[in-house]
This record gives C-alpha cells, sequence and structure tokens, in this order.
C-alpha cells in the first residue's frame, strides 16, 4: 500500500509544502469480503476511511473498471493480483491536490479441476492409476465411487483397486496454495463390464454319443474372444479358438460342460452348464396299442406303451400334435380326420427306440374358425369357418359366451355389448351321425384407452401415461405420439414423459397386436394435458451507469388464471428482492453483471430468466468555489472537476457555461450545478452552493441626552456585524445596540457589515449630552400608632420639576410632595424628583406602626332605651386587623354576649343590652376583647361598662 500527495500528478514536491496538510487530508480504505479465503469469484465491499473533506473520489479496481462511489462493491471472477487504488481530490492552499492510496490484494484462483486415469474401462477387476492434472493443487481428496473410503493426499497420483464389476462415478476435490477449493465428478468414469457367454441347448443321444457345442461370448468392443477350454464332465478336456466343439461320450450317464473365454485383453468369464448331455443305452421290445381302433373327432383314445428299460415315450398323433413324457398308458383326442399313422418311441436316459408304427380311424367333421375384429367398430367381430371334414348335411352352432342365443350358420359375426373376456365355441355335427366336434377360442372387446392422471403440471415435470383396458397378451409394442413431437415405441405399457415446454399438447396412442385378428388401435385425445409455465421477463431501464439506479420492469407472463405467487430477483452484488418489482438498484462499478429472475405461481410452477446488463461507466465531477462566499458585486472562480464533458446547468451569473473553470457574479445566493457526460451517455451531476454577502443599509438612533451617572443605550441597524468608536463608556463597541455611561456630552460613531469577509459602511454619528442629578430627601423616618395618618413632606433643590412617591398605597396623592397616608402596615415610601432634563433623584423614608389596647375606644357607659342615641355598646378604634372575641358577663359571672371574629367600629355585631330576648337591668357588666392589630400583634383588654336605663 503507498500514499501520495501532490498538487501535480508529475511533482512530489508538493508534498513539502503540503506536510502539515498530508494526515488531515489523506485517501484511504479498508474492505471487507463475500467469503474468508479471497477465492474467485469473490464480492470485495470497499469503505471509504478518507479523512478530511474530499471534493470527489476515483477507484480503479485494476482490471480496467473504475468508479465514484465513495464506497463501491466489486466482484471478481478471476484470480491475481489486484491493485485497488483510490483517489481523493483536496482543495489545500496551493489549489487542488491528489492524495492517492492503494492496496493490492490477490484473488486466489478457484481451482480448475482436471484428472484423468490410465485405465478407464475393463472386462475385468482392475486396480485404476489416477493422475491429478489440476494446476497449482495443494492437497486432493479422492472418492471412486465404490463405497470406499475417501482418499486424502497431497500425491498428484493415486492408485485405487476395483474388486467388483459396474460403473463408478469418480470425484476429486482439489484445494490450492491460497486455500481456494473445487470439485469435478466424472459420472460412470470407470466401466468394469466382465465378458458374457450364450450356449447350445442340451443334448442327449445313445452311446457312443457325438454331441455337437456351440458357444457365443458377449465382449467389450476391441476386445474378442480368443480362447475357449471346455471340460466335458467325463474327464475329458479340449482348447479352442472359436466357440464350436464336438465330443464323443462312450460312457452312459448325465454330464456337466464347463467352459472358460479367455479375450484378447486376458479378460475371462467362467460358465458350467449342468446336465447337459444325457447319453444311455438303447431300450427292448419296444411297442404299443390302439384303443378303440376307430373313433370321432375329439373323442379319447387310449394308448399304451410297451419297452424294457424305458425311463421316457414320445407321441407323435399324426395329427400335428406330439407328447413326451415318463408315462407310458396316455389318452388322445385326435383333432384331424382320417387313417392316422401313430409313432412312439421308448428313451433311456436319451437314447431312444422307435416302435412299430400303428393306425387310428377317426371319422367325422373337424370343428376349426378364424376370427378378426371389426376395425370399425371394436365390438363387432367377424368368424370365418374353416372346418374340414364338412357336408351339406354339416350342422353349425356358435355360441359367443356372452349368455346370447346360439347362432346357426357356416360363418357368423356377432356385437358384445359389454368389455371382456369371451370364449367362442363353434360346435359341428353331421346329420346322420352321432359324430360332433368343437372348437374354442377366446375374444376380447375393450376400448383402448390411457390416462397420465393429469389434466395440467408444470414445465419440466413428468407425466406418467398408462394404457387402459388393453389385454397386455394381445400387444405387440405402443407407439405414442407426444404433442411436442416426441414419438417413443414401447412394449411398456406406462410411459414417463418429461413436458419441457409450456402449452396445451393434444396426444396420440398406438396399439399394434400380436394377432393381425386385431387391427391397430389409434387413441386421440385433443388438449389432453396443459403444460403450465410462467414465463419469466423483465427488462431495465436507462440508463445503465455505475453508480446510477438500474430500474426493473418485471414483464412477466402467468399461466392463463394462474396468479405468480412468488418473485426471487438476485440483482447481483449480494443484492436481492421478493418484491414482484425490485427497488432500483445501484451498481457503483462499471462491467457486466448478471441479473436472474426466479417465479412460481399458484401451482409451484417455476421459470427463471438470466440476463446480463452492462454497467457503463459513470464520469467523475465535482464542483466547487474558489471560496464559499462573496460580497454583494464581487465574483468568484468555479471549478469543476472532471474526467467527462461538463455543462454547468446554472447559467445566472455565469462566465461560461461549458468549461470548467467560468466564473460567477451572483447577486444573491445561488447553487451552481454541473453535468458531466461521457461516451457512454452516463451523466453524474455535482452542486456548489455560493452566498452572496448584501450591501448593508445601516441606520444610528437620534442624539439623545444622558442623566450624570446614569446609562443610554445606543440603537443601530441594517447590518450584522457592528463596530462603534471611541469604546469610551460602552458596555460592548461589537453589537447593534449598546449601553453607554457617559460622564461628558460625548459623539459615538458606528459602521456595520453583513460579513467579517466585507468591508465595514461608512461611518454614521450620535451624540450623547450628559446632564445633571437633582438632589432630593424625602424626610426623616416616622413611628406612629396603628391607625394613625402619616404626613410625609419632600424637599429638592431647585431645579426639581415633579415629585413621585411609590409605592402609591395608602397615599392621598402621589404626585404631589406633601402626602398623607393612613397606613395599615409599616412602608417604606420612595420619592423621586425629576428636573427639566428627566434625570432623577430618588429617597426613601421608613414608617413604623405600633400596636396596643390604645388603638381600641370602648365605652364605659350606654343607655339602650331607644332613643337612638347611645343605645348600642360596640368597639371602636383604628388599625385593628380583627376582634378574635368580644364577650361580657353580668355581676354573677354569667356570659350575657359573645361575638367572634368581627371587626371594629361594626354596630351591628354590638351589644343591645338584652340576653335571650330580655333586657337586662341597670348594671355595671364586665367584658373581655382580644384582638389582633394590622401589624398581626395580638393583645387583649378587659373592661367593664355601665348599662343606664
Amino acid at each position: 500500500m503507498k500514499y501520495q500527495q501532490a498538487k501535480c500528478s508529475w511533482t512530489l514536491l508538493i508534498l513539502i509544502f503540503t506536510a502539515g496538510n498530508l494526515f488531515a487530508q489523506q485517501a484511504n480504505f479498508s474492505y471487507s469480503t463475500s467469503s474468508a479465503n479471497l477465492c474467485s469469484p469473490v464480492v470485495i465491499t470497499l469503505t471509504n476511511t478518507s479523512t478530511g473533506t474530499a471534493l470527489g473520489y476515483k477507484w480503479d479496481f485494476g482490471d480496467g473498471r473504475t468508479s465514484t462511489d465513495p464506497n463501491p462493491q466489486i466482484t471478481y471472477t478471476t484470480g491475481g493480483l489486484k491493485r485497488i487504488t483510490l483517489e481523493a481530490q483536496y482543495y489545500t492552499s496551493g489549489g487542488v491536490s491528489t492524495s492517492i492510496y492503494y492496496k493490492d490484494i490477490t484473488i486466489g484462483s478457484t481451482p480448475a479441476v482436471a484428472f484423468s486415469a490410465d485405465v478407464t474401462k475393463s472386462c475385468k477387476l482392475f486396480t485404476a492409476n489416477f493422475t491429478d492434472e489440476t494446476p497449482g493443487a495443494a492437497t486432493r481428496v479422492w472418492d471412486f465411487g465404490d463405497g470406499s473410503t475417501l482418499a486424502a493426499t497431497s500425491n498428484a497420483y493415486i492408485q485405487h483397486d476395483y474388486t467388483k464389476a459396474g460403473k463408478f462415478d469418480v470425484t476429486l476435490t482439489v484445494t490450492n496454495a491460497s486455500g481456494c477449493q473445487a470439485t469435478l465428478k466424472k459420472t460412470a468414469y470407470i466401466d468394469i463390464s466382465l465378458p458374457a457367454v450364450t450356449f447350445s441347448d442340451p443334448v442327449e443321444g445313445c452311446v457312443p454319443f457325438d454331441a455337437n457345442f456351440s458357444a457365443t461370448a458377449i465382449t467389450s468392443p476391441g476386445d474378442p474372444a480368443v480362447s475357449y477350454a471346455w471340460t466335458f464332465g467325463d474327464g475329458q478336456s479340449a482348447t479352442t479358438n472359436n466357440g464350436i466343439i464336438s465330443h464323443r461320450y462312450t460312457q452312459t450317464g448325465t454330464y456337466d460342460i464347463g467352459l472358460t473365454v479367455t479375450t484378447q485383453s486376458g479378460c475371462t468369464v467362467a460358465q458350467t452348464y449342468a446336465r447337459h448331455v444325457h447319453t444311455g443305452n438303447p431300450s427292448g421290445n419296444v411297442s404299443f396299442t390302439i384303443s378303440p381302433a376307430a373313433a370321432c373327432v375329439g373323442e379319447p383314445v387310449r394308448l399304451i406303451a410297451d419297452a424294457k428299460y424305458a425311463d421316457t415315450y414320445t407321441w407323435d398323433f399324426g395329427d400335428g400334435q406330439t407328447q413326451s413324457g415318463p408315462e407310458n398308458d396316455i389318452r388322445h383326442n385326435f383333432n384331424a380326420n382320417g387313417t392316422l399313422t401313430v409313432n412312439m418311441k421308448a428313451g433311456s436316459n436319451g437314447c431312444y427306440t422307435a416302435a412299430a408304427p400303428a393306425t387310428v380311424s377317426i371319422t367325422g367333421p373337424v370343428s376349426q374358425f378364424n376370427v378378426i375384429r371389426d376395425c370399425n367398430d371394436k365390438s363387432l367381430f367377424i368368424f370365418t369357418n374353416s372346418a374340414s371334414g364338412i357336408s351339406n348335411n354339416t350342422v353349425y352352432e356358435w355360441d359367443f359366451g356372452d349368455n346370447t342365443p346360439v347362432q346357426k350358420s357356416k360363418d357368423a359375426t356377432h356385437a358384445y355389448s359389454t368389455p371382456g373376456e369371451y370364449t367362442v365355441r363353434l360346435t359341428i355335427s353331421e346329420n346322420g351321425s352321432s359324430c360332433t366336434h368343437s372348437s374354442f377360442q377366446k375374444v376380447y372387446y375393450f376400448n383402448a384407452d390411457f390416462t397420465s392422471g393429469v389434466s395440467a403440471i408444470c414445465r419440466g415435470s413428468k407425466a406418467t401415461y398408462e394404457v387402459l383396458n388393453v389385454p397386455l397378451g394381445l400387444v405387440s409394442n405402443y407407439t405414442w405420439q407426444f404433442g411436442d413431437g416426441t414419438v417413443v415405441t414401447t412394449t411398456d405399457q406406462t410411459q414417463i414423459k418429461e413436458w419441457a415446454a409450456a402449452g396445451v399438447y393434444s396426444n396420440r396412442l398406438v396399439i399394434h397386436y400380436k394377432d393381425p385378428a386385431y387391427c391397430d388401435d389409434i387413441v386421440d385425445k385433443p388438449n389432453e394435458i396443459n403444460i403450465l409455465a410462467p414465463k419469466a421477463d423483465f427488462t431495465t431501464g436507462a440508463p445503465l451507469c455505475a453508480g446510477q439506479s438500474v430500474t426493473f420492469s418485471n414483464q412477466t407472463i402467468p399461466s392463463t388464471n394462474i396468479p405468480i405467487t412468488d418473485w426471487s430477483w438476485d440483482l447481483g452484488n449480494g443484492i436481492s428482492s421478493s418484491a414482484q418489482v425490485p427497488p432500483p438498484a445501484k451498481y457503483s462499478a462499471s462491467g457486466n453483471q448478471d441479473i436472474k429472475l426466479v417465479v412460481t405461481d399458484a401451482r409451484n410452477c417455476k421459470d427463471s430468466v438470466t440476463k446480463t446488463i452492462n454497467i457503463n461507466p459513470t464520469p467523475f465531477v465535482k464542483a466547487s468555489a474558489q471560496q464559499p462566499k462573496i460580497c454583494e458585486g464581487n465574483s468568484v472562480a468555479l471549478k469543476a472537476l472532471s474526467d467527462g464533458t461538463v455543462q454547468w446547468l446554472t447559467t445566472t451569473d455565469l462566465s461560461c457555461t461549458t468549461c470548467t473553470d467560468p466564473i460567477a457574479s451572483p447577486v444573491v445566493n445561488t447553487r451552481y450545478i454541473v453535468q458531466s457526460s461521457n461516451a457512454f451517455g452516463c451523466t453524474v451531476k455535482d452542486s456548489t452552493d455560493l452566498v452572496v454577502v448584501p450591501k448593508v443599509n445601516l441606520s444610528v438612533s437620534k442624539d439623545t441626552i444622558a442623566c450624570y451617572g446614569s446609562s443610554v443605550q445606543l440603537k443601530a441597524a441594517g447590518a450584522t456585524y457592528y463596530k462603534w468608536i471611541p469604546v469610551t463608556g460602552l458596555t460592548n463597541d461589537n453589537i447593534a445596540e449598546p449601553i453607554t455611561t457617559p460622564i461628558e456630552d460625548i459623539t459615538y460613531q458606528v459602521t456595520g457589515t453583513n460579513d467579517p469577509m466585507c468591508p465595514m459602511s461608512a461611518p454614521l454619528s450620535v451624540s450623547v449630552a450628559v446632564k445633571p442629578v437633582p438632589e432630593v430627601s424625602a424626610g426623616k423616618d416616622q413611628t406612629v400608632m396603628v391607625g394613625s395618618i402619616v404626613s410625609l413632606k419632600a424637599s429638592g433643590s431647585q431645579d426639581v420639576v415633579k415629585y413621585t412617591w411609590s409605592p402609591t398605597e395608602y397615599l392621598d396623592n402621589p404626585n404631589s410632595p406633601y402626602v398623607n397616608a393612613a397606613i395599615r402596615k409599616p412602608m417604606i415610601y420612595s420619592v423621586t424628583g425629576t428636573n427639566q432634563y428627566g434625570c432623577t433623584k430618588s429617597d426613601v423614608v421608613n414608617i413604623d406602626l405600633v400596636c396596643n389596647a390604645d388603638a381600641m375606644f370602648i365605652p364605659n357607659t350606654f343607655s339602650p332605651n331607644g332613643d337612638g342615641t347611645n343605645d348600642i355598646f360596640y368597639i371602636r378604634g383604628k388599625g385593628i386587623n380583627m376582634i378574635k372575641s368580644f364577650r361580657i358577663f353580668n355581676r354573677w359571672g354569667q356570659e350575657v354576649f359573645r361575638r367572634e371574629k368581627i371587626n371594629v367600629e361594626d354596630i351591628s355585631n354590638g351589644w343591645n343590652g338584652n340576653f335571650n330576648g330580655k333586657p337586662q337591668p341597670a348594671d355595671v357588666y364586665i367584658y373581655f376583647v382580644e384582638a389582633y392589630c394590622d401589624t398581626n400583634e395580638f393583645f387583649q383588654l378587659r373592661g367593664n361598662v355601665t348599662l343606664l336605663r
């Protein structure tokens, strides 16, 4: 890996001048892989870890592919050293510089597995020598396909013993030095086929007996049999170069034949044919008798043979029939008329002696008939009489085996109503004769048919077709003519058909019969099966450019009335989707990209399509400005770094729209957008924002005055940044509205700008005149009884034109220098004097309150006589907040009056001289009072009052 940073690609001197910026602006990246062993094909995800704020990036993947995506993904399908280079462009003090960082990544090549064996096909068991021909293989694992243990080795050569015949798959898994692994399987690679032999039938005869033998060897092509080794079972042997030989047996007996065949390559096969030769001596006194000597056709006739030492009797009855067996007493029904010659021979272990022939007279008709099925009406059969020994007096009776009436005619036709197997009998008799004869044949009425058991299946599935209703013994073969053009001729009643293409197909079955009486059946089934398959398809939208979104349009055509239920997209680079239309995908690297769509419908029928799209390289473009802000009225240079053709889409106030470095003179904030295009039609956009700092429209407040020792606020507007001079008395000389506390008359100047980078405006002035402050006195502090009226007197210098007291609570005239206050709590009053300049001075006075019984006035007599004068005894006073209790007792201590929580001066809560509604006598009464002052002080008062009548 290596770093480079330079203003120009042909010099490194800039490294000296930008060393301080090297680590702040440096290209760098890391990567992760789709597999741990970096074997092709491998997906590498690149993560950009460059420092600083880059203008743009450009990747070179070392195989001709590039990308401008900050974090691209790349798939390597071949192995080897791959240099991945990242270029990052930065602004530096000297202009635009490029930092380059690269990593060399070695992609392991997946092994191209290849192997061979010295012998792959043999007619005998052998040891195979295998050679691994895989380039760069490090370790190997062999599976020889015969159930033996897997063999692991680092050697390219290995031997294996095959101990049984058959066809064997050989599989080799190879791992190379990069840790990459691949497997190759060769199906039926080893073929061991042992020779086979067919042999002639067993033979028998009388000694001395010359037996002839014939053997045919079945061997592999190019490996003929060259030697036949015989053993004859009698101790004799012979060797020939072909399979034909004769041998004389001189002794009676039963012999086994042994044969070993050797091929040109040395393969052998040995067979033993047990009890293959029988030899014996002739039997003596061989004869036979026939009883009766005359009979009707079909009647049983007894035949008795006689011979010495015989174990087998062979008969030829003269009517075309023969019989052989150990029985010497048999019965036979002759099926031909006339004088027939019967021959018999008696055998002893295969040695036969013929008896003298004898004759028998057979009379009467011979029943025979032929039958054919009507090709147009399969239920109709045509019976043709072929009897012999008939005359004009012959009587015919047809029994069709279906419980229908017997038909009496020479020939017959009959239609069956129910499919089935029927036995047809033709009985022939002759008028005036007792001889009758019957012959029988089976006929089959059936409606040939076939079925697959399904009406619709998925494309690629198999349907099993079965022949229906047809007797198996009648059939020679079946010819299936499928609607996709496939023709199959077979003797099997079932046929498995794999359907490879969607569509509705009509199928035909042609049945060929062994008996020509049954003409071929042709079974046609129009639209017999519907092969279902959705047609997966999609298109992509343009442009197909690296880094830009590729859209997909699903063009899949479902089977009729069968909706698609599953969509499986493989968009490459590890991107997948199950949506009907996947979201747009971005491919950061240019090159070919395989896109695969697999669809599944409601019947689980599938289809797939893979298309390769070409991702064209996208040009690189990075827009920037020489500086991000300018002052209104100024210009700035823009820059478009690109490897394509640029076009500025924002044309406002630009000196050029197709050059890479136009001059911009905007009057408002503007976003400049540039587009780059290449020969593939791929475009990319970037933008840079230019902030325009507007000119200021400065204003300042009017001249003002300030009282000595006081502050005044100055106000400026129309700018973002301000500067006041001089700074004397100012709280802050850089804000719009500073506060000043001058001690003498002063004039301030203010300038402003909307950005520190722009010049300050012309200054504006504001003057502050400093005025004197008046003298004011509020008078001395006072302490008074609660409820009292306090007089306050303010005084001041001669320039005071107005006095103002605060707070105004309890004051009769707060704007007069002389005020009265009926205070009910301690107070602090402030008086402010103002002169003609508005300058003020304040002073305070404290008023404290004293509270005791003197705050109340309680009369010592009252006369409740109803004259309206002094009729009620109640509490009077000022500065009392609340009377907690007011009680009155007579001289005997009896309480005659009580009130609680009342106010002073409340005559309604006074005593009227009554108790329980009765006037009380004139006397002296005692009262008790508990009270709270306005100052919240508590006191008690006791006294007496005289009630006068």
